[in-house]
């Protein structure tokens, strides 16, 4: 059988290295790393940065990753990956996932233990302009403002239909 590479078969090499982002360029339909380095000497410029849909990602200057030398060529460079030492979660348990950023904001899916949703600074936003924001706990559980539900103490929420029967709010 005989098979045809329009580059010949050097096309199919590729080489895999570690790089650090000096600069991102996120402004247009693709992400560019605009300066890169990898090895001692090595230094890459508007290399592409492919993202999955549905989310996507600016790497801090410092950030390391690799990129992907297609057929072997520096000027067919992608940028993979990409994540700060300094700012990467850590000690994640088996099964867990956590996004996160360099300022210390965390979404983390905590398996059985559910979800939490930590902003280091500022606010934490839940909205939904064509409908209403909706917190159900479980059954027979309850849903508490200004803290945990153990320091303090809390009393049932008034509403104008009257007192709520699973929403308490922390006194004093």
């Amino acid at each position: 059988m005989w098979v045809w590479f329009p580059e010949g078969q050097e096309g199919l090499i590729g080489s895999l290295r570690r790089a650090t982002v000096q600069k991102v360029d996120d402004s247009g339909t693709q992400q560019i790393l605009k300066k890169m380095t990898g090895l001692k000497t090595e230094i890459f410029e508007d290399v592409y940065r492919p993202q999955p849909h549905g989310f996507s990602s600016h790497p801090p200057s410092g950030s390391e990753g690799l990129y992907l030398a297609l057929g072997g060529r520096s000027d067919r460079l992608l940028g993979l990956g990409f994540e700060h030492k300094d700012f990467r979660y850590r000690n994640l348990p088996e099964g867990q996932a956590v996004l996160y950023d360099h300022k210390g904001n965390v979404v983390l899916m905590q398996s059985d233990k559910g979800v939490r949703v930590a902003a280091k600074k500022g606010v934490v936003e839940v909205s939904a302009q064509d409908s209403k924001v909706f917190v159900k706990p479980g059954a027979g559980q309850m849903v508490f403002l200004g803290g945990n539900g153990e320091d303090g103490s809390y009393g049932f929420v008034e509403t104008d239909a009257g007192t709520s029967v699973n929403v308490k709010a922390k006194v004093g």
